[in-house]
């Protein structure tokens, strides 16, 4: 016979809070659990691994839709088709993770610019106004912006 326990059970063998578990399985991540005739959640050792599944997922910054499609794939299928598409998720993760350092190593290099900018005294070519009262063709207030509204290029994060 299958073990059944409670949600703060399971929330201590998965090591979760259980409102975390209750979160999962209102944006259906987690499927609905089973219940007692008083109505208590009662979930089984394959519920633990499902969460034990989620918090790996998350760990590895993946977003919810991510983590519901791996939780639906580990529950259809044989273990090699979840792994090999395991690995193509990983794949994809792997790729967001290399444009996101290269955003970020763009937006590092904007940083360093603007503050270089700032290193230099410019108290002479800004002094008796404030930024909004600077005349946007000669305004050094923000750095060289040479025509353009903004040098530094967003970075989606």
């Amino acid at each position: 016979m299958e073990r059944k326990f409670t949600i703060g059970r399971l929330a201590e063998l998965a090591g979760v809070p259980a409102k975390t578990i209750r979160y999962y399985e209102q944006a259906g991540v987690l499927p609905p659990p089973g219940r007692s005739d008083a109505r208590y959640r009662l979930y089984s050792d394959i519920d633990v691994r499902r969460v034990e599944l989620v918090r790996r997922a998350r760990a590895l910054d993946m977003g919810l839709a991510e983590v519901r499609d791996l939780v639906e794939w580990s529950s259809t299928g044989s273990c090699d088709d979840f792994q090999e598409h395991f690995r193509e998720v990983l794949h994809r993760k792997l790729e967001e993770v290399d444009q996101r350092i290269a955003d970020l190593e763009h937006l590092k290099q904007d940083l360093q610019r603007l503050g270089a900018h700032f290193a230099v005294s410019q108290k002479e070519a800004n002094a008796g106004h404030t930024m909004l009262e600077c005349s946007p063709e000669t305004c050094t207030c923000l750095g060289d912006t040479s025509g353009n509204p903004s040098q530094l290029q967003e970075v989606k994060l």
